[in-house]
């Protein structure tokens, strides 16, 4: 096989896998089916400002960057799995063809860019977030853009080049799709920079950051201000509560939409390790070899690699101190990490792209076809209401979550499942005699003793939750 054919045929199998299983498992709760329902009802009232955790209740808890987008996609393609993912799909592809744009060796372009772009796309948490509804990426996205054309910038002579406007772009992708949060990690890493160069004049002579930042403002700040006229208070907890005391105050109770994920300190290292899976135990293992060429063995770190470094450890030292954190905080790292595993491969592996040690990209295609095959009742439709609410077809019979209604019960019955938490209006529910479809936790049916109960019958169980049908229903 000729060098390079292997790494991109396993590169094609890993995006056609991803691709072709974006609508094999359910959104699943909470995460995934939240957003996903905050997406469709962007689509459903056409409202394009305010995400609404609820009809008429807004969601403050991010911008709608991803939220536009996963409507687009079922716009496209159906209210369905595929189109609420497919714009993420889209959007990790976006990033790893960035790698495209990098300045690797020349000898080593294209090899390098599709090393890097496998090992992005083939690790643990980039193979299984680019088939979720989720913010991370499209933030991801931005930054990779942003730290892609500050590097070029700096690197080229040419003074006009379009890389000093993308640079700016990127932080508006950012700020529209997770917030300031994206800002603060891209100026984390230039710091870094600015610190192993000692150069700021550099810096700020080859960015227009005047005019830069206000294209960047130009670009993200309306919606920041079309969103606090519809819903007044959104900055304040968007900004104070989300990038503040979200990080700061552990289990922190001000959470609007769910409770806090508390976490040691540092567990993002342990994160980052394990979101980079097979490949971080790969980059280890090349460091302790020797370049295979004598042009490789430039003084380490030289100054690409340590900006890569900059760009990796930027978002872990963010985080470090932080409690309530998630194993997506580590994606914004994983593309500097795959273009420095993807540099050190070549220059370290006599075989280069030709190597074996690619196979190891078809880890997660090959574990997550196994998940969905044999183990998708478990992992996915467990936490899904999509089984449950298959059943029902009539859709002229009310339908009512009794004390919980979970996200994936607002998206599968597309909006029209009610949600009752009043003790007084649960018994009203439970006393009537109308045609009604019910659906309660396990645990609160065998609390009711609705087992034993003649005037409901219990048609389906799955997920953790019953549903009961009034027995004087058709």
């Amino acid at each position: 096989m000729k060098p390079g054919r292997l790494l991109l045929g396993v590169l094609l199998v890993v995006v056609l896998a991803r691709l072709a299983s974006l609508g094999m498992y359910p959104l699943t709760d909470t995460t995934e089916a939240r957003y996903g329902e905050i997406g469709r009802k962007m689509l459903e009232t056409g409202n394009w400002i305010t995400p609404q955790w609820d009809y008429g209740v807004p969601f403050w808890g991010k911008p709608p960057l991803s939220f536009w987008a996963s409507a687009a996609g079922m716009a496209a393609f159906g209210v369905n799995e595929f189109g609420a993912r497919i714009a993420t799909l889209i959007a990790a592809l976006a990033t790893a063809a960035l790698f495209w744009r990098w300045p690797h060796a020349p000898a080593a372009r294209e090899p390098t860019s599709m090393a890097a772009a496998l090992v992005l796309l083939s690790s643990v948490l980039g193979f299984l977030i680019a088939g979720a509804v989720a913010t991370d990426v499209f933030m991801t996205f931005g930054m990779c853009l942003s730290m892609v054309a500050f590097w070029n910038a700096m690197a080229r002579e040419d003074a006009r080049g379009a890389d000093r406007w993308l640079f700016f772009v990127g932080l508006a992708i950012g700020l529209l799709a997770k917030g300031p949060v994206a800002v603060v990690m891209t100026g984390i890493a230039l710091f870094l920079w600015l610190l192993w160069t000692r150069d700021p004049r550099r810096m700020w002579r080859r960015l227009p950051w005047l005019r830069g930042i206000g294209l960047t403002l130009l670009l993200a700040l309306p919606w920041y201000l079309l969103a606090e006229r519809a819903t007044p208070g959104f900055l304040q907890y968007f900004i104070i509560g989300e990038h503040w005391q979200r990080f700061t105050q552990p289990g922190w109770t001000g959470d609007l939409y769910g409770g806090g994920h508390e976490r040691p300190r540092g567990a993002i290292w342990l994160y980052a390790f394990g979101a980079a899976l097979p490949w971080s135990v790969v980059a280890l293992a090349l460091l302790r070899r020797k370049p295979a060429s004598a042009q490789a063995q430039r003084p380490s770190p030289d100054p690409q690699m340590a900006y890569l470094l900059c760009w990796v450890l930027a978002p872990l030292l963010l985080f470090t101190l932080a409690r309530n954190i998630l194993e997506a905080y580590a994606l914004p790292a994983l593309p500097a990490f795959a273009l420095i595993t993807a540099r050190l491969f070549m220059e370290r592996e006599p075989q280069g792209a030709a190597s074996r040690v690619w196979l190891l990209g078809l880890i997660m295609p090959v574990v997550l076809a196994g998940l969905i095959v044999f183990e998708n009742d478990r992992f996915s439709d467990a936490r899904s209401q999509r089984k449950l609410l298959a059943t029902v077809h009539d859709t002229n019979i009310p339908l009512v979550y009794l004390f919980q209604r979970p996200f994936s019960g607002q998206f599968y019955s597309a909006g029209r499942a009610l949600e009752v938490k009043d003790r007084a209006e649960i018994d009203r529910w439970l006393a009537s005699d109308a045609p009604v479809i019910l659906l309660l936790p396990v645990s609160q049916f065998d609390a009711l003793a609705l087992a034993g109960d003649a005037r409901w019958k219990e048609v389906a169980r799955h997920g953790g939750y019953v549903m009961l049908r009034h027995r004087v229903a058709p």
